[in-house]
């Protein structure tokens, strides 16, 4: 199916609650159209991202650590938290940093695939449930599904378990896999093209999409394609999503091929290129990233919005855990047309990142990913590290 036009992509982004007018999608670091900016370019950046940086205000603790490939982080709110482990283990980490197994998944561990992105209900405790993401075989081939797991409160250890979405086309390689409820209360799912990039074009097939259920795996009335979860498509290997906390728009990082990794403003049933265009192409029909590499690879992976708490002077910027790029990347979202790379923070300190979400005190959890096979692994990784503000 063709990309849609960008008067109906400005149409479905005011729906989605964007803001209503948008101009060009533009990355203000870049060169003209259909040239890639150099690596580190940093043209233009000064005049707009003026105040304060993570870096020289960040205090950084280790909150858990021997972990194996962590990847996904939900904190429960009172310094406790869940962390999955890519082999197929969900870990428990109280406030004290003592660990406990809480479940133990059959799942695909080849590659990038296993267990990956966790997801606690919005209404936890009262609705006691973990969601996950997890790759599976059927015969010889790779697949992902969406798990409910119920959580006894008294052991913190996972009782139940069901799938609520089943059949997610997976692989080796580009599973997606970044799950996350949205403040509509839907469910959204990235997935890979499984290196099958046609697919990602296919509105019949489950890869290279963003999905979203209700917290059931049910279809929402609203979604833009009717009987599908699909909600938006053309995507590569997305890993990331967020919300910007005063326009409400939906945020997903996306992994390019060999550079030109992506940041995009998502709109229902919005099409963003992949596998016909990259970066900023341009092109007809299709979506623009508002940020994109160039040349640079930072393999964008978990991302979160500052909402106030201990970093509120870079409220409304987009922290972005790189795996490549070993950096927490800080892009300032200038609309939802545009953005631009303010801070490349701590970078090649801790290795590989995963993963980025904020605790209930505004202190910031990020998970390395030294053990994945493409890192070096440094005493007793992988991690979890908490980020407080300097007093």
């Amino acid at each position: 199916m063709g990309g849609i036009s960008r008067r109906r992509f400005l149409k479905l982004l005011a729906i989605a609650g964007a803001v209503a007018s948008l101009g060009t999608l533009a990355y203000v670091l870049s060169p003209p159209r259909r040239q890639l900016p150099e690596a580190g370019s940093e043209e233009g950046v000064a005049e707009k991202t003026g105040g304060e940086s993570l870096e020289p205000i960040a205090v950084v603790e280790v909150v858990a650590e021997d972990l194996e490939v962590p990847w996904s982080i939900a904190p429960l709110g009172d310094g406790s938290f869940f962390v999955s482990e890519r082999p197929g283990r969900l870990v428990y980490v109280d406030a004290r940093g003592s660990k406990k197994l809480a479940y133990t998944a059959s799942v695909a561990s080849v590659g990038e695939a296993g267990f990956l992105g966790i997801a606690l209900h919005p209404e936890f405790p009262s609705k006691p449930y973990l969601y996950g993401y997890l790759s599976y075989f059927r015969g010889s081939d790779v697949y992902n599904r969406v798990v409910r797991l119920r959580v006894d409160r008294h052991s913190m250890k996972i009782i139940a378990s069901e799938a609520i979405v089943d059949g997610i086309p997976g692989g080796i390689i580009h599973n997606g896999g970044r799950i996350r409820f949205g403040p509509d209360g839907a469910l959204y799912i990235t997935t890979g093209d499984a290196a099958r990039p046609r697919l990602a074009q296919d509105l019949g097939s489950l890869e290279g999409k963003i999905l979203r259920v209700d917290e059931d795996g049910g279809l929402p009335p609203d979604n833009p394609f009717p009987g599908s979860p699909v909600y938006s498509y053309g995507h590569r290997n997305p890993q990331g999503l967020d919300w910007h906390p005063s326009k409400g728009f939906l945020v997903a990082t996306e992994h390019g091929p060999t550079g030109r990794d992506e940041v995009n403003v998502v709109a229902p049933g919005g099409n963003y290129g992949w596998p016909d265009t990259v970066g900023k192409a341009g092109a007809e029909g299709f979506i623009d990233p508002i940020v994109e590499s160039g040349r640079e690879t930072w393999a964008p992976s978990g991302a979160s919005f500052v909402r106030g708490g201990q970093f509120r002077g870079l409220e409304g910027d987009l922290l972005i855990a790189c795996l490549r790029g070993q950096m927490i990347l800080r892009v300032k979202i200038l609309s939802s047309s545009e953005g631009v790379v303010a801070e490349k923070a701590f970078e090649g300190r801790f290795g590989r990142l995963r993963d980025i979400v904020f605790d209930r005190d505004g202190s910031i959890l990020v998970a390395t990913s030294n053990k994945d096979g493409r890192g070096t692994p440094r005493g007793r990784d992988d991690k979890v590290l908490r980020l407080s503000r300097v007093e």
